[in-house]
């Protein structure tokens, strides 16, 4: 009960701390909801509570000082990020760059708390305390930043934290984001020092970190928002020299089919021939054997159209044959027609579920390969599963299975075709029955 007692004497003296935290929540909530579970945000709430009495006596015991408010704050925010990264540490420089903004804003909420406790403590009465007057402030800046948040930047966030940008760009933003918070903190601790409240002297000085605040802040949203233009350039860039890629394999396909068909057709004058030359001579049976001969070879020779959509059939077409290639069973239950959706990311995601299974196959004796890809269109939504056996070399991680490749380069597989799903509002889930391995996508 003592250390109950002590949380909450830390919140009810620093009520600033619970907007904080419960905005923070509110925040990572909004741009990183599909990544969560509902109860998971009340779980790391607690725990954020729970820490500030270790926070304190942490920062009493490396400074030799009672710590301050302000202190508090930043031990208080610096938890809150270490919590999320752990979190998220797929996209650890993505967050990072969020975090970073966040406590960006936290620090200038707090300062504008400040700065408007005189006006606010006026028209009160008089009877305000200052740590009244930042919650209030931040409560009513937090609520207009996630109304604006959920309203309006919640799918340009999503598509940040998913944008799958070189290491050394999100190196660069977050390397930009730490220094800009520092020097923030550090500045911040300094007006801190500058008391009482009610001089002059802190009010200017809280006005100067106020507008550096806002200008670095400007800055790096300007950073953060090139970058990402830039990596959605190149991003449509290279969707649309994929769609052109399975435009291709498709137009290959019915060309070449074409081609046989036009082969068959000079070809048949002579089986004509052959028929009719069998039937003079009252061969009746020969001519019926070697006109089912003749339909069994232009069927072998037709290449199948698995699907009216020509994407959908591109890619099946070309696994068909990878499978076939490679002895193993390609198992198809198409239920779909042509398609008005996402070509790209269809495209994209069944490749890489395809790829994914070729190569576990690979791994077993061929007798024990078995690869099955389920295909139907329900409510508007594109839904596929592939089954495919495997040697037991999966390493779940998460919502999906982290790779065993040791080579740079792989394992990206499943996580894009999660990015792919997520983007356009869906889903993707992993299981394990027996020895085999099933993944359901929903686009």
């Amino acid at each position: 009960m003592t250390y109950l007692n002590q949380v909450w004497e830390m919140i009810s003296h620093n009520p600033s701390t619970v907007t904080v935290a419960i905005g923070g929540m509110l925040l990572y909530f909004c741009f990183l909801r599909p990544r969560w579970k509902w109860w998971l945000y009340p779980v790391m709430l607690a725990l954020t509570f729970f820490s500030l009495p270790l926070l304190s006596v942490l920062f009493t015991t490396v400074f030799h000082q009672p710590n301050g408010y302000s202190v508090l704050m930043s031990c208080l925010g610096y938890w809150i990020d270490m919590m999320v990264l752990l979190a998220f540490r797929e996209h650890f420089g993505a967050t990072l760059a969020l975090l970073f903004t966040q406590g960006i804003l936290n620090r200038l909420f707090t300062f504008w708390g400040f700065i408007l406790h005189i006006p606010l403590s006026t028209a009160l009465g008089g009877n305000l305390e200052i740590g009244a007057s930042v919650a209030l402030v931040m409560v009513v800046m937090y609520t207009v930043m996630l109304l604006v948040s959920w309203l309006v930047l919640r799918e340009k966030g999503r598509r940040l934290i998913q944008t799958p940008l070189p290491r050394y760009s999100w190196v660069a933003l977050a390397g930009f984001a730490a220094s800009a918070k520092l020097i923030i903190d550090f500045c911040s601790d300094y007006a801190f020092e500058l008391n009482p409240y009610s001089d002059s002297n802190i009010i200017w000085a809280m006005i100067a970190v106020c507008l550096f605040s806002i200008a670095v802040l400007g800055l790096y949203l300007y950073v953060i928002i090139s970058t990402l233009k830039h990596s959605e350039l190149k991003a449509a860039a290279n969707r649309l020299v994929f769609e052109k890629e399975a435009q291709q394999r498709y137009y290959e396909a019915q060309l070449q089919n074409q081609e046989e068909l036009r082969r068959m057709k000079h070809d048949m004058n002579g089986h004509l021939t052959t028929v009719a030359q069998l039937l003079q001579e009252d061969n009746r049976d020969e001519a019926v054997h070697y006109l089912t001969s003749l339909g069994d070879y232009a069927e072998s020779r037709q290449q199948e159209l698995y699907s009216d959509d020509p994407y959908l059939n591109a890619v099946v077409t070309n696994y068909s044959t990878l499978f076939a290639t490679n002895a193993t069973p390609f198992e198809l239950d198409i239920q779909s027609g042509k398609m008005a959706m996402h070509h790209v990311e269809m495209c994209m995601a069944m490749n890489n579920a395809l790829e994914n299974a070729l190569e576990a196959s690979l791994k077993l004796p061929p007798d024990l390969r078995c690869v099955k890809l389920q295909v139907k269109t329900k409510q508007s939504r594109f839904l596929f599963r592939v089954t495919n056996r495997f040697n037991s070399e999966i390493i779940m991680n998460g919502e999906v299975p982290g790779s065993t490749k040791k080579d740079l380069g792989h394992g990206y597989g499943l996580r894009s075709i999660r990015d792919a799903a997520e983007s356009l509002g869906g889903f993707i889930t992993c299981k394990i029955e027996g020895d085999l391995f099933v993944l359901d996508v929903a686009i």
